[in-house]
């Protein structure tokens, strides 16, 4: 068996694994710290009225529905995760469709994230 060093206490470990089991726990703690605190962060920021929204019963349910009937991407064709609105419910008239069937699709994680430009990177303008 070939061994290497954990990158963090420098302990031997069978090559394929990242870290020996103690760091393990360490990194998965310190994983989920970050998480909860960007989790903080971002939940901040948002409009109540919306996270109200996106915890509702009728809301789960009408995605759940959507999801077990349409089970692939609209736009790549991988199994979908999530129900987008098609008219944004930000908008006035968005947030009059929120409920219909016809204003949602399902959509991966991948392609629901281009949608809403989040994570993209962003281009420098020239000088």
């Amino acid at each position: 068996m070939i061994y290497k060093n954990c990158p963090k206490c420098k302990a031997l470990i069978p090559y394929g694994t990242t870290y020996c089991p103690a760091c393990t726990k360490k990194v998965q703690e310190e994983r989920q710290r970050r998480k909860a605190e960007r989790d903080k962060v971002y939940n901040a920021r948002r409009d109540p009225k919306y996270k109200q929204f996106y915890n509702s019963k009728p809301w789960k349910l009408l995605s759940e529905k959507r999801l077990s009937k349409e089970k692939h991407c609209r736009f790549c064709g991988l199994p979908a995760s999530e129900v987008d609105h098609i008219v944004d419910i930000h908008t006035p008239e968005g947030w009059k469709r929120r409920l219909e069937w016809d204003n949602t699709r399902s959509l991966c994680h991948k392609c629901h994230d281009k949608r809403h430009n989040r994570f993209q990177k962003r281009r420098k303008s020239a000088p």
